[in-house]
């Protein structure tokens, strides 16, 4: 698949389009789209199509989805957003030793971003998918998702 054809495909995930057409596009793009690749979904468009993003990621399966894993800890930034909590529903079917690396990678983003909105969603995603701190390699990133999750309580 090239950068035309997965951009037109993409942009066929919009949720204002008719249903068939959503449709065609999900079934294309779970055949053809480059695994490598997965999180160009994400990139290549907007909160219109993240829904739809996520019922190909999860339809691909693990482990040949997991170069999206990181656009889809992106979608904590704000679990409001189209997609976030589908993210997190597929997390909770997946041993936690496969998805913590990409919550603390987000975490550790976050730390460096400044941004505590981001961390307090995290540690809810973390409460949802039963992650702790001993589960993290570096527990002060948990630590910091706490404090912040703690202070805007």
């Amino acid at each position: 698949m090239n950068n035309k054809e997965m951009i037109y495909y993409v942009h066929e995930l919009h949720w204002h389009l008719p249903q068939e057409t959503q449709q065609e596009a999900l079934d294309y793009l779970i055949e053809n789209a480059p695994l490598n690749e997965l999180g160009q979904l994400f990139t290549l468009s907007s909160k219109a199509h993240w829904q739809n993003c996520m019922k190909v990621v999860v339809a691909i399966g693990y482990p040949y989805n997991i170069a999206a894993f990181p656009k889809m800890v992106e979608l904590f930034q704000d679990m409001n957003w189209p997609g976030a909590n589908e993210a997190v529903d597929y997390f909770k079917t997946l041993d936690k030793q496969f998805v913590v690396p990409f919550i603390e990678a987000g975490g550790k983003q976050a730390i460096k971003e400044n941004d505590d909105q981001w961390l307090w969603f995290l540690y809810t995603v973390c409460e949802r998918l039963c992650m702790e701190r001993a589960d993290f390699n570096d527990g002060a990133i948990f630590d910091e998702m706490v404090r912040i999750y703690e202070r805007d309580e």
